[in-house]
């Protein structure tokens, strides 16, 4: 009686433990079996995709609101992740919780019934690895560290390129989502380490960097815009043929998105500066996501037209447009403000109109911690 007492009350504990490891499980795929004919996205924040007091229910409601057909997901960091990552347990945001997993159960399917499309996004920053490890962080010109990005070198061929690769690897093993989309992934200031000049020396066969007449470096120099792009390149190619590796071949469905910057009075040039050419990284990513960003807090301000004529000079040059999503950002003047700035309603309806122009069929706003009801109202005009 007393050991079967004993097996008694294991039972009891163990199959709550077992029901909450089964809820925990992600319900993959993450992709509609039919692809939308037009992709309608609203990105969701990493702050709020782990925290553990969001309404899911809430935001699904806001979702089916505006009739979106996909729905982006904040994965986190390397450093710093929404979900336990078996291979490094201790970067979980909360141990034992799968927030991926928590929220594609409630985004997933519309009440309509129909499928959304779910990507998830990984960010490339690194700022708590380079407080602990400075080598692995960038080098400017005159020698400072950067706070954010890893060094050329480290991306192209170094442990935090391995680790980027490796967490692609693992969300498309997991979830098999719709999409995995890289973002603040660049190189601009930060890429004149030691390292990086011998990785410039092998890509390019120069002996040095480009020089200005008084023996500084030339940073705008367009030799070292085109060797920015390729090393990017380079660690987007390994992440598109890991996620090829995953589930048994079967994540060569998986797309691969990039993040790049506009340059707005040469949009088909990409950012080269940033390591961002266009030609070069549509050559190994799947599609491309603008930011077509109207407010900034530190250029000057765009106008709705403003984006109907990138898409259209994008069209003229060439450019396969269904490889392109036009990305609407809410933000406009000072983040940090309170409230924080932001677009007018009325003005995300026209940008998120205008967006969708000249072949675009991807059209993703962010982020949602700043929609209002007035914002999801007018969102619900143009998409609803």
């Amino acid at each position: 009686m007393i050991v079967l007492s004993v097996v008694i009350v294991l039972l009891v504990v163990a199959v709550p433990a077992v029901q909450r490891w089964k809820a925990d499980e992600p319900p993959v795929p993450l992709r509609p079996s039919t692809a939308p004919d037009r992709v309608r996205s609203v990105s969701i924040d990493f702050g709020l995709v782990v925290d553990p007091g969001t309404s899911w229910p809430g935001v699904a409601r806001r979702l089916d609101q505006v009739q979106a057909t996909g729905v982006a997901l904040n994965a986190g960091r390397v450093e710093f992740t929404a979900f336990d990552w078996p291979a490094h347990p201790e970067v979980a945001a909360e141990s034992g919780t799968d927030h991926l997993a928590v929220a594609a159960r409630q985004l997933r399917v519309g009440t309509d019934g129909q499928e959304r499309q779910i990507t998830l996004v990984v960010d490339a920053f690194i700022p708590e690895w380079i407080k602990s490890d400075p080598s692995v962080g960038g080098v400017g010109a005159a020698g400072q560290r950067g706070p954010y990005t890893a060094s050329a070198s480290q991306l192209h061929s170094g442990v935090v390129g391995d680790r980027l690769v490796e967490y692609v690897a693992a969300l498309g093993e997991r979830y098999d989502p719709s999409a995995i989309e890289l973002t603040e992934l660049f190189l601009s200031r930060y890429t004149f380490g030691a390292e990086d000049l011998v990785l410039y020396r092998q890509m390019t066969g120069a002996t040095d960097w480009p020089r200005n007449t008084d023996g500084s470096i030339f940073e705008d120099d367009p030799t070292i815009g085109t060797w920015r792009s390729q090393v990017l390149a380079h660690l987007l190619g390994r992440m598109r043929s890991a996620l090829d590796g995953v589930r048994d071949g079967r994540g060569s469905d998986i797309d691969l998105i990039m993040d790049v910057r506009v340059d707005w009075e040469d949009p088909a040039a990409g950012r080269p500066f940033s390591g961002q050419d266009y030609a070069i990284l549509l050559g190994v990513v799947d599609k491309l996501q603008l930011w077509a960003y109207l407010g900034s807090p530190t250029g000057p301000e765009r106008t709705v037209s403003d984006i109907t004529d990138l898409t259209g000079t994008l069209q003229s040059a060439g450019l396969d447009m269904s490889r392109l999503i036009v990305s609407v950002g809410l933000w406009s003047g000072s983040e940090s403000g309170e409230p924080p700035g932001r677009l007018a309603p009325r003005t995300l309806g026209e940008a998120a109109a205008a967006a969708e122009q000249h072949d675009i069929r991807a059209v993703s706003v962010t982020p949602y911690t700043l929609m209002t009801d007035d914002h999801w109202a007018a969102l619900a005009e143009i998409w609803a």
